[in-house]
């Protein structure tokens, strides 16, 4: 209990309370712990980077989730992972979930090894990202066997947020 005047520390806030008032102020700092200043950990930041690049695309398997995150920092801070799609395979599925935010909506897309061929892209608008192949909302083409890339990457300049992401393999 807090009596009328007396502050208490709560949880990295303190809560200052008067006769029929109240005040949180918030003393979490940037970069700490991703508490309540950024949507994601440090920890979720670093996650196989650095995959900022086609050169650098982490390598992936179905049961990878993360968590990892598009961060603060850079101009254009983006996540790429490869993966494999083995002989008999008749459908993949790559999809990222998060929570939107009004500074973290995030895409996905599937290219080729080289980056440069777009294979199936979401750009929504909601908290899940998703692309089968083959499907056709997004259009994706059936993958033939071989190494692929999907990236996270922020739908406007500037966002950031943590993520999920889900890679099927369906024989």
């Amino acid at each position: 209990m807090v009596r009328a005047g007396v502050g208490a520390l709560v949880a990295g806030f303190v809560v200052a309370s008067a006769s029929g008032c109240s005040l949180l102020l918030d003393f979490d700092s940037v970069g700490d712990d991703g508490g309540d200043d950024l949507p994601y950990t440090q920890a979720e930041c670093d996650y196989k980077e650095p995959n900022n690049a086609v050169a650098e695309a982490a390598m992936v398997m179905p049961g990878d989730i993360g968590p990892a995150a598009v961060c603060a920092g850079s101009t254009d801070d983006r996540d790429l992972y490869r993966f494999t799609v083995p002989a008999g395979t008749t459908s993949v599925s790559v999809s990222v979930s998060f929570t939107n935010r009004p500074t973290g909506d995030l895409d996905l897309r599937i290219t080729d090894m080289s980056g440069a061929t777009t294979l199936g892209q979401s750009r929504g608008f909601e908290n899940l990202e998703q692309i089968m192949c083959p499907g056709a909302s997004p259009v994706c083409p059936m993958l033939a066997p071989g190494d692929y890339i999907f990236e996270v990457f922020p739908a406007t300049p500037g966002a950031i947020n943590r993520y999920e992401f889900s890679l099927l393999l369906t024989p």
